[in-house]
């Protein structure tokens, strides 16, 4: 397969940026990057999952995905999950169950019990089904998506061993990763990207140079961070969402700006002025004006506003209460630059009237054009305070798992 001069926007973000790309035959290719440096979009223009805006994709077979987030039925059987993709016609379940059998053993992959539930599977046995689903297609790409993120160690290796299996037999295995230890053990060539774009192809880097490659961290600025805010930087998956959640439980007088705006944020249905009225007395008009919110007024409905408008009514609830503690997680995902400038602002102004804030964030620009303290968390773990000067020689290692 090659994918040649792909391009794909969303609105202003330019997720791929002009990237060619040969997929061979036979080898494991791992994709490194940081979030946001265009791994899976581009992985999913391969599958023909997305449409490039510019580019080509040239084809011989079929693609097997293993997505980060399992696609799968927790109603329904092991069984009966496999039987979705494949054209079963069985007079019975038990006969269903004897052709799933002979289909996960056909992978290599130890699963027992094709007649139980997904819902009662651990993390790492839906995992080994999502796996089994694409292989038992014999694709001629499988791409794994951060496989390994919910797998044991033990788990992990059993994953190896079936990659380097279908590889030998021809098909091509692409593996997204942020554990660069596994992407050394196992690649046979490795390709990172940053912001978009392919900007090193190797099958030699030590993970420490991989670190380097893939984390672009901000060159320092004549302007000063602003005082009182601690970021907490990350790879996904790595324990931010039980961090912020934590707070949450210990703080809930504090000001909270969730990750998923939309699912614990506002509440759609409810008007701009109503979900104001959930924390603050203030006059909803007055904070619409004070906080730029572009609304016919306040009883337009919260969910029909545009994601940066969204956002603002969150800051304008929960900031205008002045609390003492702000927890703001990725608090600009998906924001254009106007929007993500206002709440830089608003976070800057917050600190700056004394609150001490905790800023959650996956964006490195973001944290060093912020923090006068940096953390990085690993797996649940937090590194130890650093000042931005000295994180931006330690932050791509310490968030790649090398300590």
């Amino acid at each position: 397969m090659k994918l040649l001069h792909i391009t794909k926007r969303f609105g202003s973000n330019v997720a791929v940026d002009d990237v060619t790309l040969e997929l061979r035959r036979g080898e494991i290719l791992a994709l490194v990057g940081e979030n946001g440096a265009g791994k899976t979009t581009l992985m999913r223009i391969a599958a023909g999952e997305l449409a490039p805006d510019a580019g080509t994709v040239e084809r011989d077979g079929d693609v097997g995905f293993v997505h980060q987030h399992f696609l799968l039925v927790s109603d329904f059987t092991i069984a009966e999950n496999l039987a979705l993709q494949r054209d079963y016609r069985f007079a019975s379940l038990r006969a269903l169950e004897r052709e799933a059998t002979k289909v996960i053993a056909s992978t290599g992959i130890d699963l027992q019990g094709p007649s139980r539930r997904v819902e009662e599977l651990s993390v790492g046995e839906k995992s080994k089904l999502e796996l089994i689903k694409a292989i038992a297609r014999r694709p001629q790409v499988l791409i794994l998506d951060e496989p390994t993120s919910v797998l044991t160690p033990t788990e992990s290796q059993e994953l190896f061993a079936v990659m380097r299996r279908v590889a030998a037999e021809g098909t091509t295995v692409v593996f997204i990763s942020h554990k660069l230890p596994e992407v050394v053990e196992i690649a046979d060539r490795i390709v990172v990207m940053r912001g978009g774009r392919v900007v090193a192809e190797t099958k030699s880097m030590t993970a420490e140079e991989l670190a380097g490659a893939m984390v672009d961290a901000p060159p320092a600025t004549s302007v000063a961070p602003a005082k009182n805010i601690l970021a907490i930087v990350g790879v996904a998956g790595n324990g931010q969402s039980q961090l912020a959640e934590r707070y949450r439980e210990q703080h809930p007088d504090a000001g909270h700006i969730p990750e998923d705006r939309t699912r614990d944020g506002i509440i759609a249905e409810m008007s701009i002025a109503e979900n104001l009225a959930l924390k603050t007395r203030a006059n909803a008009e007055e904070l619409i004006k004070q906080y730029s919110i572009k609304a016919t007024g306040p009883h337009q409905k919260a969910g029909s506003l545009s994601g940066g408008n969204q956002q603002k009514v969150l800051l304008a609830r929960e900031l205008s209460r002045k609390p003492k503690l702000i927890v703001a997680a990725e608090p600009t995902r998906g924001l254009d630059i106007e929007a993500t400038a206002f709440v830089h602002d608003q976070l800057r102004a917050a600190a700056s009237s004394g609150a001490k804030i905790v800023l959650i964030t996956s964006d490195l620009d973001e944290a060093f054009a912020l923090a006068d303290e940096i953390q990085v968390i690993y797996r649940g773990k937090l590194s130890d305070p650093m000042p931005p000067d000295v994180a931006r020689d330690r932050v791509g290692a310490l968030m790649a798992g090398l300590r």
